[in-house]
């Protein structure tokens, strides 16, 4: 018979949890997620109560980790690997995510989840990563899936070894590498748009459009406006409106005034959400003189505003699916032939743009 050990009455206890919890003077769930670093618990709370773990010895026990990890089907989870979610316009910087970004991100997050990753938000920058710095960060966490999500033109761009990666990205035409793309349709949205302008009975539609949006989605916003004004008589062309890279608002909505004021235009197309302010700070009554759309219906638009309503959230969606699908299938680096997928949109009435007599 195997004599249990006698240690003497002098043994030390190993400190446990409850230790810890009685003297960070903490709830006991709330030590156990700290000792885990679960996020959903404050960061100065989480080293607080570490620190008193490590003051008084307390050491995890992997047995009981594991079992606290078994799920109800029966297998033990472990931590979810990740996909990396490349951005470059300046969060290092303090600028904030704009909408229609944020709603990408989010429907490839929740995606991810159900797949069993994490995708995971890097910034591209010169105040955030650059190519270096980068490739030590993925082959520091194991990340060999990366979604590159619409990079602004203008900023940083980004250089990797490809043949590394499972990658795809969301628009950015403007850069490399040629990988297959995911986006929102911008052609058949503003064909959409333009058709739907037609029947309320607007006869002079113009198109004003970023630049900068034109390069990263390979001017497929002028494209399909050329396309529906090739269907209508010469004297109802109007020249679409390219905004340069840089401007400030004012001198925008002072452009956008001289156009529609130069063209006779009786309806306005534009993908930034703030048409509707422009058109008034240039002096033009909306609906009265002018109707107008957005292409981009995203996140905090004007109430009553009128146009097309993407779906940003299974672009990311989308993306997400096919890096997961190149990953579990050992498929790395660049397609001989890269494909493009597009994500179609819905239209929406508003008062901007309210049928014409």
């Amino acid at each position: 018979m195997n004599q249990i050990p006698d240690n003497g009455p002098t043994a030390a206890r190993q400190p446990t949890m409850r230790d810890v919890a009685r003297q960070s003077g903490y709830h006991i769930t709330t030590v156990s997620k700290a000792l885990r670093d679960l996020p959903s618990i404050p960061e100065q709370t989480r080293r607080q109560i570490q620190a008193v773990a490590q003051t008084l010895g307390y050491e995890r026990n992997p047995v009981y980790d594991a079992l606290s990890r078994f799920r109800r089907d029966g297998d033990v989870s472990s931590a979810k690997p990740r996909i990396a979610y490349l951005e470059n316009f300046g969060l290092g910087s303090g600028r904030p995510r704009p909408n229609h970004l944020e709603a990408v991100l989010n429907g490839g997050r929740a995606h991810a989840r159900l797949l069993g990753y994490e995708l995971e938000a890097l910034a591209v920058g010169e105040d955030d990563h650059d190519s270096r710095s980068l490739t030590r960060h993925l082959a520091g966490n194991g990340i060999t899936g990366v979604v590159i999500g619409y990079f602004q033109p203008g900023f940083s761009e980004i250089a990797l070894n490809w043949d590394d990666y499972a990658v795809v990205k969301i628009a950015s035409r403007h850069m490399e590498p040629d990988a297959t793309v995911v986006c929102n349709d911008q052609l058949r949205e503003v064909r959409l748009a333009f058709r739907r302008l037609t029947m309320l009975g607007y006869r002079r539609i113009g198109l004003a459009v970023g630049r900068a949006d034109e390069d990263a989605c390979g001017h497929r916003h002028t494209a399909g406006y050329l396309m529906e004004a090739a269907l209508l008589p010469s004297e109802q062309h109007v020249p679409p409106l390219i905004f340069p890279y840089t401007m400030t608002e004012p001198d925008l909505s002072a452009m956008m005034g001289r156009w529609v004021r130069r063209n006779a235009i009786d309806a306005v197309l534009c993908n930034w959400g703030y048409v509707w302010d422009m058109l008034e700070h240039a002096g033009l009554d909306v609906p009265g003189t002018v109707g107008c759309a957005c292409l981009c219906l995203c996140g905090k638009s004007r109430p009553g505003m009128a146009g097309v309503q993407p779906r940003l959230d299974l672009v990311g969606e989308r993306a997400v699916s096919i890096v997961v699908a190149q990953l579990k299938s050992g498929e790395r680096g660049l397609p001989n032939f890269p494909s493009s997928i597009y994500v179609q949109s819905s239209w929406q009435d508003g008062l901007s743009a309210l049928p014409r007599t």
